[in-house]
């Protein structure tokens, strides 16, 4: 009988060691990500979130980048620095990604934008012009410098009252390729297109 008891003992012992192995290395397979790879849904999304917070943040290359692509180096001659207007212009940035969509290697995800209302800012600028040329004896005295530095000024100083507004919904298109997501070369003028827009 002792025999017996001393073997269910050990059989249980032996259980309950292997239940708490089986727990731990469960645990760690979670951590570690062992229990298998990302869904594709999962992956896009990582993919997305890191490339739109790079806009969120204020990244260096992306907005150095973004600057470019969209000439604003022609804004130096009102002394505006374009990437400090473009700063200024993604500053409260934020995004939202509403929906991700796979069929086998293709995929779409649907994103809102929010960010300084280009329509505000051009009202603002379009007013801000308006009212430097209700006195024109003021801009004739003037010289040529001292009017584009003026224009800088107004630039700069509508954007910077401009409320924050949400732009139409934008699709980006993604393929598998060699078993990783990579979005539509359209995907960078979409986001620009949606920026300039709202």
């Amino acid at each position: 009988m002792d025999y017996v008891k001393s073997k269910s003992f050990t059989l249980a012992h032996g259980i309950l060691v292997l239940l708490v192995a089986i727990m731990m290395i469960a645990a760690a397979c979670s951590l570690s990500g062992c229990l298998g790879s990302p869904s594709d849904e999962d992956a896009i999304r990582a993919k997305l979130t890191s490339e739109l917070d790079s806009i969120k943040n204020l990244d260096d290359s992306f907005v150095n980048e973004f600057s470019e692509s969209i000439n604003m180096s022609q804004l130096s001659v009102y002394g505006i620095d374009g990437v400090a207007f473009m700063k200024s212009y993604l500053d409260g940035f934020d995004y939202a990604i509403d929906s991700i969509a796979v069929d086998g290697d293709r995929a779409t995800a649907q994103i809102t934008i929010t960010c300084k209302s280009y329509t505000g800012y051009q009202g603002a600028l379009q007013n801000a012009v308006t009212d430097i040329t209700a006195n024109p004896d003021e801009i004739a005295a003037l010289s040529s410098d001292e009017i584009n530095q003026r224009i800088g000024e107004i630039v700069i100083g509508s954007l910077d009252g401009v409320e924050l507004a949400a732009t139409e919904p934008v699709t980006i298109t993604y393929t598998k390729v060699d078993g990783q997501w990579e979005p539509a070369s359209s995907t960078s003028g979409d986001i620009a297109a949606a920026l300039m827009t709202n």
